[in-house]
């Protein structure tokens, strides 16, 4: 895993210098950068060494006879059966990198490889003799890119900090995804915070001229239309026979994420997830596996999951970690977190502290993420299935109900597409209105949630639809951005075993009984995974991962908030009622005030970066 550079149109060494070393936290280990003058571009790298330890592996790499050069942020897992087929088509290798192999995939299939690849990357080959650069993410967008178009330019990055640095890119905020984070907490795709710069959405490719101009964009995966496909390998299948499968997917999986020539461990909650994900681990070492908790002091016990990763890791037997965060160490760490931070989000503070302590360890960490979006483990696929059975016309009065009960009284007066847009939602249209300051309205006609959906048009039922709208929403723009910035931020690799395609394709196509029976979600997880858990494991409670972050606010961090609130960037987004009252309630705090958890991180991440409207 690494950090990625590159511009397009322009070929200046000390650019490129300038934008890698931006990314140097994420790549400790190596530097390297490649200009070509003859087609106008200039590559940059920060290497995280995990395969292929050796000089070889440094990138930027070039292949055969040069006409192919890559930057390449990520980890291809069946590279040795890829590379396997290629030198039966008459390719060599000089290194044992999956980089020299992702090239090779390219030289040989073109735009068409990326249906062979099995991973998650985020890379740029550069092709001297067609004078065009291929760029492309990953299935889920696990691995981040972010660009943007320039009069004669084009630049890209693993994150919006080189491009800033970069001094090409305007400190400028875009107003609808400030509009879009007052509800979500984080930025959806493909939009990003910054005006002139977007992301590429998860699953998407894009290929750009020598002239900076982009030339083609398409999504070649969804999740929605790829798990359609495999629904007659499961259709048939009994719930035995399905959990008999889904276990083997699971063991395959683990077993493809555990490659590297490093030591790997994984993050250890006391959620089922990780549990199950170290259990498949521990199948496959001879060694004790290192596992990693973070907790919090006594005061927040009840949050703590330290005692239930204990327990896990005793029961599997491995070297267990366990960090213990103060909030005095959370709020000096609080500029740590904003760096880290590449975009504001409500999120990803525990992955920064448990990464941070993983990093001492070892390079990779394994997780669990997924596995609630996959299998409807959360709350409210209950709710949303019970919602849609009661849906009738005769209940639209309902909808004049404040915002407050969308959530639950509402949903069945609301129409699908309106019923998916309240998921997660800190702050819906109407309170946003009166919330936003008049002058942040100049020039910008906000557009609506629900244009951000995707998968509801899908052949699909309300628990599947609701699982494509979960993995394409909230785990791509939070979890998974979150995860890969937090974790980068000390060099080190997370792994989201669940994700990986094959096994995600097969879960979705399970039916949905499956998942949801008896009121209960999960189930086909549950049972798959019966003889690897024991008991104490599989019976505990589903229980979110919080933390004290209203505690905080109130606590350490009060004064500093305090100032947010009153700062340039709040006048900017919020009204003056709006801004008295945050500073009110940051003093004694409700349940549903963790919004101003994410809205003190964005003025925050406004001021530090020095962006205004």
């Amino acid at each position: 895993m690494c950090g990625i550079a590159g511009t397009i149109g322009i070929a200046e060494q000390t650019l490129i210098d300038t934008m890698t070393d931006a990314l140097s936290h994420r790549g400790p280990d190596d530097r390297g950068t490649m200009v070509l003058p003859e087609i106008s571009l200039a590559l940059g790298h920060r290497r995280l060494a995990i395969i292929d330890l050796t000089e070889a592996g440094r990138q930027p790499m070039a292949y055969g006879d040069g006409r192919y050069s890559i930057t390449y942020n990520g980890e291809i897992y069946n590279y040795r059966e890829l590379r396997t087929e290629l030198e039966s088509k008459g390719h060599s290798f000089r290194t044992q990198t999956d980089t020299e192999v992702l090239l090779a995939t390219y030289a040989e299939w073109g735009v068409k490889c990326l249906s062979r690849l099995r991973g998650m990357f985020a890379f740029a080959i550069a092709d001297l003799t067609d004078r065009t650069v291929f760029l492309a993410r990953d299935r889920f967008g696990v691995k981040p890119l972010v660009y943007s178009e320039q009069p004669g330019s084009f630049l890209f990055a693993s994150e919006l900090k080189a491009l800033l640095a970069s001094e090409l890119v305007e400190r400028r905020i875009e107003p609808q995804a400030v509009w879009d984070y007052l509800s979500l907490g984080s930025v959806p795709a493909p939009q990003t915070m910054l005006a002139d710069a977007r992301a590429l959405e998860p699953g998407c490719a894009m290929l750009v001229d020598e002239g900076g101009r982009v030339t083609r964009r398409w999504r070649y995966w969804n999740i929605a239309s790829a798990s359609l496909e495999r629904q007659s390998e499961t259709q048939n299948l009994s719930f035995d026979e399905a959990a008999e499968a889904l276990l083997a997917h699971l063991r395959e999986a683990v077993q493809y994420h555990m490659i590297a020539d490093v030591p790997v461990g994984a993050f250890l909650s006391g959620g089922v997830d990780s549990a199950a994900m170290v259990g498949l681990m521990s199948e496959q070492v001879s060694t004790p596996l290192r596992t990693f908790t973070v907790g919090f002091e006594q005061q927040h016990d009840a949050l703590s999951e330290t005692q239930a990763a204990a327990e896990t890791a005793r029961h599997f037997g491995t070297e267990h970690n366990e960090v213990v965060i103060t909030d005095r160490q959370a709020a000096d760490s609080f500029d740590a977190l904003l760096d880290a931070w590449d975009q504001p989000s409500m999120d990803g503070a525990n992955t920064f502290f448990v990464s941070a302590a993983t990093s001492r360890h070892v390079k990779v960490a394994l997780t669990g993420l997924g596995g609630d979006e996959l299998f409807a483990g959360y709350p409210h696929f209950r709710r949303h299935a019970l919602a849609s059975r009661l849906a009738s016309p005769l209940l639209a009065p309902l909808r004049a109900l404040p915002d407050r009960f969308r959530h639950n009284l509402a949903l069945p007066a609301l129409d699908e597409a309106e019923r998916l847009a309240t998921l997660r939602c800190l702050m819906y249209e109407r309170e946003k209105s009166r919330t936003v300051s008049p002058t942040f309205f100049a020039e910008f006609a906000p557009a609506p949630l629900k244009r951000l959906l995707h998968g509801e048009d899908a052949d699909l039922d309300p628990i599947d639809r609701l699982s494509v709208v979960e993995l394409e929403g909230y785990m791509a723009r939070t979890l998974l951005r979150d995860g890969d910035v937090m974790s980068m931020a000390h060099g080190l690799e997370t792994r989201p075993i669940l994700l990986d395609h094959p096994l995600a394709e097969f879960a979705l196509a399970l039916p949905s009984s499956f998942k949801l029976r008896g009121g209960q979600g999960k189930a086909i997880f549950h049972a798959a995974l019966s003889g690897v858990l024991p008991e104490f494991i599989a019976k505990r409670p589903k229980r979110g991962f919080e933390l004290p972050l209203l505690r905080w606010l109130a606590g350490p961090l009060r004064e500093r908030a305090d100032q947010a609130f009153c700062s340039k960037s709040a006048h900017t987004v919020f009204t003056a009622r709006f801004r008295e009252d945050a500073r009110r309630r940051i003093r004694h705090p409700k349940p549903r005030d963790f919004r101003l958890w994410a809205y003190f991180v964005l003025l925050e991440w406004m001021e530090r970066q020095e962006v205004s409207l």
